[in-house]
């Protein structure tokens, strides 16, 4: 009896695949024959994500929205086959997989993990790009947390009230009170 792994947005067959893997609120572990299923709470932030506690013989196709790099080895090397199935309800991407509508994946859809990017100190846009470049470790200079509220008055240029303050601060002419 082959069983298909789900990641879900929900804890019921009407929920729709998840768009990240890793990420998923929830687990389907599904008979596609049958449809009865088991759901299991995806992952918290403080948890170290181990797939295999949603494995077992049983489990040769797993249909998902996205995936890294690292969960797509893992689940290959348990001899799973993976299937992308975005923007589907669970029964439909089940129905479509089934019957051999969709391919299995050759790679993963994701070039890196998020997590990969907080091990590494970097912080990481939304599709993979460096967004700072001299995060932690690094030796380049970083650009912050970019997180700036963009009230830096600068040099006081062209400010009516402190024109030619820089200047006097020089000469050593400006009194303070």
């Amino acid at each position: 009896m082959e069983k298909y792994l789900v990641a879900s947005s929900g804890d019921t067959l009407e929920s729709k695949v998840s768009g990240r893997f890793g990420h998923s609120g929830w687990f389907l572990l599904i008979d596609p024959v049958t449809m009865k299923y088991e759901s299991f709470e995806g992952f918290s932030v403080e948890e170290d994500q181990e797939i295999s506690r949603f494995m077992d013989e049983t489990v040769k196709k797993v249909i998902v929205g996205n995936i890294g790099p690292g969960a797509f080895n893992e689940l290959i090397s348990f001899g799973c086959r993976i299937y992308l199935c975005r923007n589907m309800a669970v029964p439909e991407a089940i129905k479509k997989v089934k019957n051999g509508e969709i391919k299995p994946l050759k790679e993963p859809t994701l070039k890196s993990s998020i997590h990969s990017a907080l091990k590494t100190g970097y912080n990481y846009g939304g599709h993979g790009e460096r967004i700072n470049p001299g995060g932690k470790g690094s030796e380049l200079p970083g650009r912050g947390m970019n997180r700036g509220t963009g009230r830096g008055l600068g040099r006081l240029r062209g400010n009516k009230r402190s024109a030619g303050r820089e200047t006097n601060l020089r000469r050593g002419t400006l009194r303070t009170r």
